[in-house]
């Protein structure tokens, strides 16, 4: 197995890291990592190095996990040894181009995955820089899919990834809390209500992907003429939530494309 190194273990990284090592597809024995906090690397096991130059020296492919305004001064750091190597970036908005205008030989692939990497459960997409190879795409496309599903698209689409499902999880929390609160409102205690909205989503979900139905069939089988699904259906047109949550992917889509800049 390749030497892995992962430059930046925060939320992201590590649960790509957490995610991988669960599934056997990697041995915490073959990482190494960095991370201005030392104490992160060395929770998840992995052999800590002093700097991204130091995890570049001693891997053969490398999960650049950093944020984007410190996407730059990584770059600068690493560009004379990072050769040939597979650079592989989670940073939303920073393009293949980008990081190759700065490491003239690397192979570059872009992903952006989701924080439920850490449950098996990552929904991702990625896309390959001009000197990524075919065989690059098929390793990257094994690790992703060993923990969620992972689309191959072309990068002019990976700033609508992000703002969907790389900030996705984010927005279905917040409608968890959102329904809970409600049934809470109309007298049900938090715990009840929390559990029926969990298992509602989780219901639902299932009922789409098992039954591979349109989700609009799906509705029709719930409601009924004058009953309550439909009472709270027409309150849903009334406020306009589908057009917010459409607002809500292309803010977050827009400010994607902004950080690349």
């Amino acid at each position: 197995m390749a030497r892995i190194g992962f430059i930046g273990l925060g939320r992201m990284g590590s649960a790509l890291l957490k995610g991988f090592t669960a599934r056997g597809l990697i041995s915490i024995g073959d990482v190494v990592g960095y991370d201005k906090n030392l104490s992160a690397v060395e929770k998840l096991g992995a052999a800590s190095r002093y700097s991204a130059f130091e995890v570049v020296e001693c891997s053969d492919v490398i999960f650049l996990c950093v944020k984007p305004k410190d996407m730059g001064d990584v770059l600068d750091e690493i560009r004379d040894i990072a050769g040939s190597r597979l650079i592989i970036s989670i940073a939303a908005g920073i393009s293949t181009r980008k990081i190759e205008s700065k490491l003239k030989e690397a192979r570059v692939i872009r992903v952006m995955p989701n924080t439920p990497a850490v449950i098996n459960e990552m929904a991702a997409a990625y896309c390959l820089g001009r000197r990524a190879l075919e065989e690059d795409a098929v390793m990257v496309a094994d690790m992703l899919s060993s923990v969620g599903i992972a689309f191959r698209v072309q990068e002019s689409k990976m700033d609508a990834v992000t703002g969907l499902s790389g900030s996705g999880p984010a927005y279905v929390y917040y409608l968890i809390k959102a329904m809970t609160a409600a049934g809470v409102k109309q007298g049900l205690s938090e715990e009840v209500s929390l559990n029926l909205t969990l298992q509602t989503f989780r219901g639902a979900t299932d009922m789409v992907i098992v039954t591979k139905r349109d989700p609009v069939d799906l509705i029709g089988e719930v409601t009924s003429p004058g009953g309550t699904t439909l009472a709270g259906l027409k309150m849903l047109d009334r406020r306009k939530v589908d057009k917010a949550i459409s607002d809500t992917v292309a803010a977050a889509t827009k400010r994607s494309r902004e950080l690349g800049k």
